[in-house]
């Protein structure tokens, strides 16, 4: 298996590749599946891009970590705009879908997340970590939990005030995996 070759696409080469959780919350009250991106090191040099595979949504930075967070920004704006009119809740429920098919772009993105997997396999690197993606999860759901009893004691904030609050004491805690090819297996 030549690995290079196999996570180069047409934006750069695949450096790595993981998983998000946007966990519930009050004031975002809906079960979002964990979602896969990869990491892409642009081939004119100028960064990273970090994509969500399932939704389509880019983040960008000098650095892999710096795209990941911008992804990982990108994915909660689209998320809060989606779910923002309760008329809507159907509508953006069935875009969610649309964006989790499969599709030419999704299908190239799918084959280089594979193909690290398997590299990480052959060097005999595990990336099967239910265990520890479960209890991430569950103390990213704890986080949100001490977050809601302290937001209740605001008074005045507006719901915009509260998500802003919460996002940002838990944004860096929804990345749930990164593994990064060229560290983990160098």
């Amino acid at each position: 298996m030549n690995l290079t070759a196999e996570l180069v696409t047409e934006r750069g080469c695949v450096t790595g590749f993981g998983r998000v959780k946007i966990p519930r919350m009050p004031i975002f009250d809906y079960e979002i599946p964990l979602l896969s991106f990869v990491t892409v090191k642009m081939k004119n040099g100028s960064g990273f891009v970090a994509v969500c595979i399932h939704l389509q949504i880019d983040g960008y930075g000098n650095t892999e970590n710096e795209a990941v967070k911008d992804m990982v920004n990108n994915i909660w704006r689209f998320l809060r705009e989606s779910f923002k009119n309760g008329k809507h809740i159907n509508s953006a429920w069935d875009n969610i879908l649309d964006l989790f098919k499969s599709n030419p772009r999704s299908n190239v993105l799918w084959d280089k997340y594979h193909a690290l997997q398997v590299y990480f396999a052959k060097k005999g690197v595990s990336t099967d970590h239910d265990a520890k993606l479960n209890r991430k999860i569950k103390l990213l759901q704890n986080r949100v939990h001490v977050l809601e009893k302290r937001i209740n004691e605001l008074k005045g904030d507006t719901i915009e005030d509260r998500n802003s609050y919460i996002w940002k004491k838990i944004e860096d805690k929804v990345v749930v995996q990164h593994e990064d090819a060229y560290k983990k297996v160098a």
